[in-house]
């Protein structure tokens, strides 16, 4: 997947995940402060994306602490100029101030395929993210994962007193932290692979804090034949929790979307 599709389109997130990969000279204070005062400030002003959340992922050891999200009504936006131009460079940072010198920074552009919002709270409820990236063996059809989320899985969520709404989304496109380099015209290393991260992803957000949140209780919830079923038909199923750290913009992740 080393270009994005000329036609993708339609209602989808930027999904941005990161960490600082020189911490001798880029502390985290200074890359908050980059992220939230310049780099998000910059983007949510732009004609495409008016809606940017931040959350650290609850293990300080995770591999890639920092998530960044960000809602388009039409992910072509990403294929334009104006998104081309947003700046990756600032004097907020230390010398000579290009973030891809001091983070190591993945991209993926994902389409919207499903909302479920039973609780209806609206915006704002939020404080936790559960994200569960998958991907179906070879031959598997994704009509059974999809039909799992949509007759069962969602309901059953739903029975636990915090859980807010799930958005699900598939793969558009993805590249890493020197294909990004290469995007902005900045000197990079040509012969990197693309990206293969998991092509499905499922946010669950929940309105109490991380350590609130009753993970065992949620597992004896979802408890099914069918989830095993499905679950015996991933070939990746990864799951991270992420604390909210900020909102910016208009706050709006596709709330009273029907799809």
């Amino acid at each position: 997947m080393a270009t994005p599709s000329p036609s993708m389109g339609g209602k989808g997130i930027l999904f941005v995940t990161s960490k600082i990969s020189r911490p001798d000279v880029l502390d985290v204070p200074t890359y908050i402060k980059w992220y939230e005062e310049d780099h998000i400030a910059e983007v949510v002003e732009t004609s495409g994306i008016n809606s940017a959340r931040r959350f650290v992922h609850v293990d300080p050891k995770a591999e890639k602490p920092y998530l960044a999200m960000y809602a388009l009504d039409d992910l072509a936006f990403l294929l334009s100029d104006e998104f081309r131009k947003i700046r990756v460079q600032s004097d907020l940072l230390p010398s000579p101030g290009i973030i891809y010198d001091l983070a190591d920074v993945d991209v993926r552009y994902d389409n919207l395929v499903h909302v479920f919002e039973k609780t209806q709270k609206g915006r704002g409820a939020a404080k936790t993210l559960v994200v569960v990236a998958s991907r179906l063996k070879e031959g598997v059809s994704p009509q059974d994962l999809d039909r799992w989320y949509r007759e069962e899985h969602c309901e059953l969520l739903s029975k636990n007193k915090s859980y807010l709404r799930t958005t699900r989304f598939k793969l558009a496109y993805a590249r890493t932290n020197a294909q990004s380099r290469v995007l902005k015209g900045l000197a990079a290393s040509t012969d990197e692979l693309p990206p293969d991260p998991p092509t499905w992803l499922a946010l669950h957000e929940f309105e109490c804090d991380p350590d609130e949140l009753d993970v065992p209780g949620i597992r004896q919830l979802t408890a099914s034949p069918l989830t095993d079923k499905v679950l015996s038909q991933l070939d990746v199923h990864e799951v991270n929790i992420y604390r909210l750290a900020n909102e910016f913009g208009n706050k709006d992740w596709f709330h009273g979307v029907d799809m």
